[in-house]
C-alpha cells in the first residue's frame, strides 16, 4: 500500500513537473528572444554610430587640408559658418596651438577663451593620440551652453607643427533621443560607453539619462569582461542602475568606444507570468485529478482485495476444519484447539489417557509462549502405567495477518507408548540374547567364589577339629562372606541387567555403566585370552542423560562384538593376542559445558570398507549363520540416539573403533524429559 501511494504522488507529481520545466523553458525562450532583438539593435547602433564618427572625420579630414595657417581668425570663422555639418553637430570650433579658442560656427573671433583645461584639446596638445580623432568625456560646452561629446583632430604642416586643432561638438540629448526612438521595450536601456569606461550616453525609460552620463564603470568586472571578449551577451546586475539586466554589447572595432543594449530580467519574467499561471494551473488541476482517480482505484482495489480475502479466508477455514477433523479421527492421535485457556478436542471424541492428558489443564500450562512450531516428548503416568506422548504446539494467527499477535493454539499429539513398548521389548530381546552368550563366562564368573568357600570352610573345620586359634576360624568365615557378597554382586547386577527398562530417561554415571559392563562380560572375555583395558578419566559426578542398564546393553553389544572379531581374525592368524580397550574421557564443548566420550577400541582386523556403512542396519550381520542376530548394533544405535547421544564407527590400523558420545549432565542437573523424538 505504501508504494502504491509513493507510486501515485509521483505520477501526480509528474504534471506539476512537465509545468516547471515548460516553464523553464518558456523563459529561456523569451530571455534568448530579448538576447537576440539587442543584439540586433547593438549591431544597427554601432553602424550608425560608425556612420556618424566616419563623416565628421571626414569632414576634419577635409578642412584640415586647408592653408588655415595664412588665414585670418575672420577667414576661418567664415569657412566654419559655411560648413555643412551632421544635424547631431551642434557647433565645429578651431583651437588655435596655445589652446585659446579661436572661432566656431556659432561664435566670431574675438572671444578668446582658454581651453587647455580640456581633455580633447590637452589630449593634442600633448601630443598622446598623434593624428587620430579623438572622441571625449561629456562636457558642457562654454560657447554652446549644451552637454556634447567633443570628436577633435589635430591639423599639422607637413613637417608635424601643430598648427590647430578642429573640434566637432555632438549633442548628447540628440543621441539619447536617437537612441530612445530605437527602443522596442520601455525596460530596455542603450547606453554608449568609451573604452575608458566612460557613459557617453544612456537611453533608459526608468533612470535619469543624464545622471547616468559620465559614470565611470572601468573598476568593474563585467566592463573588464566587455572590452576583452569585444562583443557578446550581458547578464549581470547593471553598475549604473542596480538593476539585475540581459542583453547583447559590442566593442567597435574602428572607435574607442561600446554600445551596449540590455533588458530588465524582472520584467522578462513578468512577461512569462501568465504563461506562467495557465501552465501550473493545468498541471495542477491535472494532478488533483489524477489524485483523485488514483485514490478511487486504490479505493476499489482495495475493497476487491478484502472480498477475495474473505473469501479465501472463508474457503481456507473449511478446509483446515476438513482436514483437522479428518487428521483427528486417526487412531493414537489427538487434535486439541486452545483458545482463553479452553481446550476443545477436534473430531471424534475418544476417551483414553493421552486425550485426558492432553486436555488438563497442567499440560495446557507448559505449552510455553514460543511462536514457532515445537516438538516435544512427554511421559506421565495414569492409573498405574506409563504413557509416552510426543506433541506439536502451533500458534494461530489470523488469515491474511503478517506478524500479528497469535493467541490460540493447536496441539497434535501422538500415542508412542506402544511404539516404546515394542522398542523396550526389542531392546529387552537383545539383553536376554547377549545374557544367553554369557552364560559360560558368568558360571564360570560364580564357580570361583563358590570354590573359595569350599577351601575356606574346610580349612575352618580342620582348623577347629586341631584347635586352632579363633582367629584363625574367624579369618576364613570373613572370607567365605566377602565371596558370598561377591556372588550377591554378579547375580543382583543381572537380574537388574536383565529386567524390562522403563519409558522414563534418567542421568546416569558412565563410568558405572562401563564397570558394570565389565562385570557382566569380563569373564567371559577373559577366558578367550583377550586383554580387556579399562581406561576411565571422566569427571566425578558428570552423567550422562541415558539409563545405566540400556548404557551398559549398548557397551555390552560392543564388547561382544569386538570379542567375536577378535575370535575371527585368530582363526586366521593363530597366536593373535586379542585386545580390547574400552575408554571414558570428558571434550570440553564450545558453549554448552563438556561432551562425554565413550570409546570400544579392538584389534580385530576392522569392517572392511564396503559394509561399514551398513553395520547399524537392523539385521545386518558378517557372521556365519546361527551366531547372530544382526540387531545388536541397530538396538545400540536407536537407544544411543533416542537419549540426545550419537554411536559412530571407523577403522585404525588394527581394527574398529566405535565412539559413543553424550552430552555430560552437572550432578544435580535432571535428564530432559521433552527431548524431541
Amino acid at each position: 500500500m505504501v508504494f502504491a501511494w509513493i507510486a501515485l504522488a509521483l505520477v501526480c507529481c509528474l504534471p506539476v513537473a512537465l509545468s516547471l520545466f515548460s516553464v523553464h523553458l518558456h523563459q529561456a525562450q523569451q530571455e534568448r528572444s530579448s538576447i537576440v532583438a539587442s543584439q540586433k539593435l547593438v549591431y544597427v547602433l554601432m553602424s550608425h554610430l560608425e556612420r556618424t564618427i566616419e563623416a565628421i572625420d571626414a569632414f576634419m579630414v577635409r578642412f584640415s587640408t586647408v592653408a588655415v595657417e595664412a588665414m585670418t581668425p575672420q577667414e576661418i570663422y567664415r569657412d566654419l559658418k559655411a560648413a555643412t555639418l551632421p544635424a547631431s553637430v551642434i557647433q565645429l570650433s578651431w583651437v588655435a596651438p596655445d589652446g585659446k579658442f579661436v572661432a566656431s560656427n556659432l561664435s566670431p573671433p574675438g572671444n578668446s577663451i582658454d581651453l587647455t583645461d580640456r581633455e580633447h584639446v590637452r589630449a593634442h596638445l600633448e601630443g598622446t593620440i598623434g593624428n587620430e580623432i579623438f572622441i571625449s568625456k561629456p562636457v558642457k560646452g562654454r560657447v554652446s551652453q549644451t552637454w556634447s561629446i567633443q570628436f577633435s583632430r589635430a591639423v599639422r604642416d607637413p613637417s608635424g607643427r601643430l598648427l590647430g586643432i578642429l573640434v566637432a561638438s555632438y549633442e548628447i540629448a540628440e543621441l539619447i533621443d536617437f537612441y530612445g526612438r530605437l527602443r522596442t521595450d520601455d525596460n530596455a536601456a542603450v547606453a554608449l560607453l568609451g573604452v575608458d569606461g566612460v557613459v557617453r550616453a544612456r537611453a533608459s525609460g526608468r533612470a535619469n539619462n543624464q545622471s547616468a552620463v559620465g559614470m565611470n564603470l572601468r573598476s568593474s568586472p563585467i566592463f573588464s569582461e566587455m572590452l576583452e571578449m569585444k562583443q557578446g551577451e550581458y547578464r549581470a546586475l547593471s553598475p549604473i542602475d542596480g538593476i539585475e539586466r540581459i542583453g547583447y554589447y559590442m566593442v567597435s572595432g574602428r572607435y574607442p568606444v561600446v554600445i551596449l543594449v540590455t533588458s530588465e530580467l524582472a520584467n522578462i519574467i513578468g512577461q512569462t507570468r501568465e504563461f506562467q499561471i495557465a501552465s501550473i494551473s493545468t498541471a495542477a488541476g491535472l494532478a488533483v485529478a489524477l489524485l483523485v482517480l488514483g485514490f478511487l482505484v486504490m479505493r476499489y482495489n482495495r475493497l476487491e482485495q478484502r472480498l477475495r480475502a474473505r473469501e479465501v479466508e472463508a474457503n481456507a477455514r473449511q478446509r483446515e476444519s476438513q482436514f483437522l477433523d479428518a487428521f483427528g479421527k486417526v487412531p493414537g492421535i489427538s487434535v486439541v484447539h486452545v483458545h482463553g485457556g479452553v481446550a476443545s478436542p477436534i473430531g471424534t471424541a475418544r476417551e483414553n489417557a493421552v486425550d485426558a492428558h492432553v486436555r488438563s489443564p497442567g499440560f495446557l500450562s507448559r505449552l510455553g509462549t514460543a511462536m514457532e512450531p515445537s516438538v516435544n516428548v512427554e511421559h506421565f503416568t495414569k492409573d498405574g502405567e506409563e504413557y509416552e506422548v510426543q506433541y506439536v504446539v502451533a500458534r494461530l494467527g489470523e488469515i491474511g495477518a503478517v506478524g500479528g499477535p497469535a493467541h490460540d493454539l493447536m496441539v497434535f499429539a501422538l500415542d508412542h507408548t506402544a511404539k516404546r513398548m515394542e522398542e523396550n521389548n526389542l531392546y529387552q530381546m537383545s539383553k536376554m540374547a547377549a545374557l544367553g552368550e554369557l552364560v559360560t563366562g558368568l558360571a564360570h564368573e560364580i564357580n570361583q567364589p563358590l570354590g573359595v568357600i569350599r577351601l575356606a570352610a574346610g580349612n575352618a573345620l580342620s582348623g577347629m577339629r586341631r584347635g586352632l586359634p579363633r582367629e584363625h576360624v574367624e579369618e576364613k568365615l570373613n572370607r567365605i562372606i566377602h565371596q558370598t557378597d561377591r556372588m550377591k554382586a554378579i547375580i543382583d547386577h543381572m537380574r537388574i541387567f536383565g529386567r524390562r527398562s522403563e519409558f522414563r530417561s534418567e542421568p546416569s554415571l558412565a563410568q558405572k555403566a562401563i564397570e558394570g559392563a565389565i562385570q557382566v562380560v569380563g569373564a567371559q572375555i577373559r577366558l578367550d585370552d583377550i586383554a580387556l583395558d579399562a581406561r576411565l578419566s571422566c569427571d566425578n559426578g558428570l552423567k550422562v542423560p541415558c539409563r545405566q542398564e540400556l548404557l551398559e546393553q549398548v557397551l555390552i553389544n560392543l564388547l561382544l562384538n569386538a570379542r567375536d572379531a577378535i575370535r575371527s581374525r585368530r582363526s586366521q592368524e593363530p597366536g593373535l593376542r586379542g585386545a580390547i580397550e574400552i575408554s571414558c574421557g570428558c571434550d570440553p564443548a564450545k558453549v554448552e559445558g563438556k561432551t562425554v566420550r565413550i570409546v570400544v577400541r579392538d584389534n580385530g582386523g576392522g569392517i572392511p570398507d564396503a559394509i561399514i556403512g551398513k553395520v547399524f542396519q537392523p539385521f545386518f550381520t558378517t557372521k556365519a549363520a546361527g551366531h547372530g542376530t544382526g540387531l545388536g548394533l541397530s538396538v545400540s544405535f536407536g537407544i544411543v540416539r533416542d537419549h540426545s547421544g550419537t554411536l559412530s564407527v571407523a577403522n585404525d590400523g588394527e581394527g574398529a573403533v566405535f565412539t559413543i558420545t553424550f552430552p555430560g549432565l552437572a550432578p544435580d542437573e535432571p535428564c530432559d524429559a521433552k527431548r524431541a523424538s
